[in-house]
């Protein structure tokens, strides 16, 4: 075993980031829903510092195009010395060991004892996730008022050719996930405030607002719950389903500045993709063509057949 097994792992994660020439906010970009601070925890890994989860890593890897088998090596060698106490400790160490912080395995979505645990924390996340999949969709156009936080999922059912793989009556893949809280930023820095009611009010906007989506072509599902509960589910549902309009074409639940500022920035590539919304008329071009967002959309839906959940703006981006 490595002595630092842990500190290995986050230097071979920095040492991949380095040579694909990106740094760590052009990673945290390109890895999706992880947060910046996950990411910053993994790439300086270290005894005596939280060791990240398997998911984590895999998905870093996949977002620098490299191989995650030796990683997770390492991270089996990091969670088994972490597994192992320091041998013959002090009598008057003993009360610190036990009043350390629980090990972060207990976030790990596997038991190692294989016995199922309702508390543990994803399982919890879980139960939020199937109770709004398990929830009635309906029309968006006519959402009942919900003056609440929650977590949402939009599907599409039209015959648009783009979103042709996913349109389906029973709802089985979203198009897109959102949650509302009372205060918070979307991944692109704009704040994202107000109830899920008002969320959903402005998601309906944008899309009456463009030329090529018919609103009536969408439905929703929403689970009104606690602040506390939408993060995690939102994750959990955004990892397993990969909706295009969270990891590829990112910016459709952004809301767009003023005019003033609006003429600073490139438009989102939701708004490239989709144009029509008033304010982003008047943005710069998005980082992406039209026809680029078009095949990105493509190849996700390729990829995702295949069994490959990467993300397809995330690999144009890289290669340009």
């Amino acid at each position: 075993m490595t002595s630092d097994p842990l500190a290995e792992l986050g230097q071979r994660l920095t040492d991949l980031r380095v040579m694909s020439g990106w740094n760590v906010n052009q990673l945290v970009t390109r890895c999706d829903s992880l947060g910046r601070t996950v990411i910053s925890n993994a790439l300086n890994a270290r005894k005596s510092r939280k060791v990240p989860s398997a998911d984590t890593v895999v998905r870093i890897c996949r977002a620098l195009g490299a191989d995650s088998t030796p990683l997770l090596e390492l991270l089996r060698q990091a969670k088994e010395d972490r597994r192992t106490p320091p041998p013959g400790p002090r009598a008057e160490d003993r009360s610190r060991q036990f009043a350390r912080e629980p090990s972060s395995e207990v976030d790990d979505a596997a038991d190692t004892s294989g016995r199922f645990d309702p508390l543990r924390r994803e399982n919890l996340e879980r139960s939020v996730q199937w109770a709004l999949e398990s929830a009635p969709p309906v029309p968006l156009a006519s959402f009942p008022a919900a003056p609440v936080e929650g977590l949402y999922a939009l599907y599409y059912v039209g015959s648009h050719s783009l979103y042709r793989p996913v349109s389906s009556s029973a709802c089985a893949v979203p198009i897109y996930v959102g949650k509302s809280v009372p205060g918070g930023k979307s991944r692109s820095g704009v704040v994202v405030r107000g109830s899920m009611n008002r969320r959903l009010r402005i998601h309906l906007r944008s899309l009456e607002d463009v030329r090529d989506l018919d609103v009536q072509d969408f439905l929703v599902r929403y689970l009104p719950v606690d602040e506390i509960w939408t993060i995690g589910p939102e994750r959990l549902m955004i990892g397993d389903h990969r909706p295009v309009w969270n990891v590829v074409v990112e910016g459709y639940g952004a809301h767009i500045q003023g005019s003033v500022r609006a003429a600073r920035t490139p438009r989102t590539l939701w708004d490239e993709l989709h144009p029509g919304r008033p304010q982003a008329e008047l943005q710069g071009d998005a980082r992406l063509s039209r026809a680029e967002l078009q095949r990105a959309v493509r190849q996700h839906f390729a990829r995702m057949a295949d069994g490959d959940s990467a993300s397809a703006a995330a690999s144009l981006t890289a290669g340009r």
